[in-house]
């Protein structure tokens, strides 16, 4: 549809009886991909641009830190800077635990510098992050309580990161059960949901351009045995954010081509926000429509031919019964738990 025909097709229908818009809850899932998040950030900046309001935001790993620091009223551009302090040319330093191969003391004191003592409850935008307990092989929803850990906790990759102790549970990156949590938005009230996957999905695998393009060579002690364990668990990652994906569809999901940036390259974020950026510009129709049903607009076409599945920039408008009836509440979730924020972080 051009613009024109939008504009058209938008006065046509903007006389319809108005919905409270206080009765819907538009969400904002965010999933992990490390130096790839930073397209999280263009993406947010075309939600600005377009005054779409967010009613709330969940993430995983990357796409958790960035949810958060957003949340706490971080701008854009100093989202940016905080992916350079989390360069690991900035961050390496031995693990003592023998646990990871870098240790969380400068992660932690930067994050600290940033976010102090704040918790969850001084955010602006209610919002979540998404961890995995390793003693229980539980999903961990954490959305009370300290800032810090819960963000050391849901960027936790394993192997290369020490996992994060939170009370009685040993906590690790997100990602490995479940990458992309539009499933936790609608679990906390949403009930539509823009997703941003950032699933490296390139056919090709090169341990060259791995160790390359990640700084393995300078900062790993097997950066070819790492490389290929990143790799299998990316498509193990991967094949699970697709089966969620097909149990709890978002309403819009953006999937900027990020596979020239590599998970641990953290040291140029504005490439990603410029990836970022295209594609939810090239989405901006859809990302509109969400706007007026979030402010009680009614339109008479409420979705719109799905585009082919390639992991370019491109969008996939999907609608799910569950959706509606899938409400927030202080029980376990279906497929995991909620984190404890009463815990002691140790």
């Amino acid at each position: 549809m051009s613009i024109i025909s939008w504009i058209k097709h938008i006065r046509e229908r903007i006389h319809q009886p108005a919905v409270p818009s206080a009765e819907r809850r538009l969400g904002l899932a965010l999933s992990g991909g490390g130096g790839k998040g930073a397209a999280h950030i263009g993406v947010l900046q075309v939600i600005r641009d377009l005054d779409i309001p967010i009613d709330l935001i969940v993430g995983t790993s990357a796409g958790g830190a960035v949810a958060v620091l957003y949340a706490a009223g971080f701008d854009l551009p100093a989202i940016q800077d905080v992916f350079r302090q989390s360069a690991l040319r900035r961050i390496a330093t031995p693990d003592p635990s023998g646990t990871g191969i870098i240790g969380q003391r400068r992660r932690e004191e930067m994050l600290y510098r940033l976010l102090g003592q704040r918790t969850f409850a001084d955010l602006s935008i209610p919002c979540a992050v998404v961890a995995t307990d390793l003693v229980s092989g539980e999903m961990v929803v954490l959305r009370e309580g300290p800032l810090v850990p819960a963000l050391l906790a849901t960027t936790a990759l394993p192997a290369l990161f020490p996992p994060v102790p939170y009370g009685d549970m040993l906590l690790a990156d997100g990602g490995i059960l479940n990458n992309l949590p539009v499933d936790v938005a609608y679990e906390l009230g949403a009930q539509r949901v823009i997703a941003v996957d950032l699933r490296d999905a390139q056919a090709g695998f090169s341990l060259q351009s791995e160790e390359n393009d990640s700084l393995f060579a300078r900062f790993m002690f097997a950066p070819k045995q790492f490389a290929v364990a990143q790799r299998a668990l990316s498509l193990l990652m991967a094949e699970a954010t697709e089966l969620r994906l097909q149990q709890h569809p978002p309403d819009l999901l953006i999937q900027p081509d990020v596979t020239s940036i590599a998970t641990l390259d953290l040291s140029t974020p504005e490439k990603g926000y410029a990836i970022g950026l295209a594609a939810a510009r090239e989405l901006a129709g859809e990302l509109i429509d969400l706007r007026l049903w979030r402010n009680g607009i009614e339109l008479a076409v409420q979705s719109r031919k799905p585009r082919s599945r390639t992991y370019k920039a491109q969008a996939t408008r999907l609608t799910s019964a569950a959706s509606n009836s899938m409400r927030a509440s202080g029980t376990p979730f279906a497929n995991g738990k909620v984190g404890n924020p009463s815990l002691p972080v140790s």
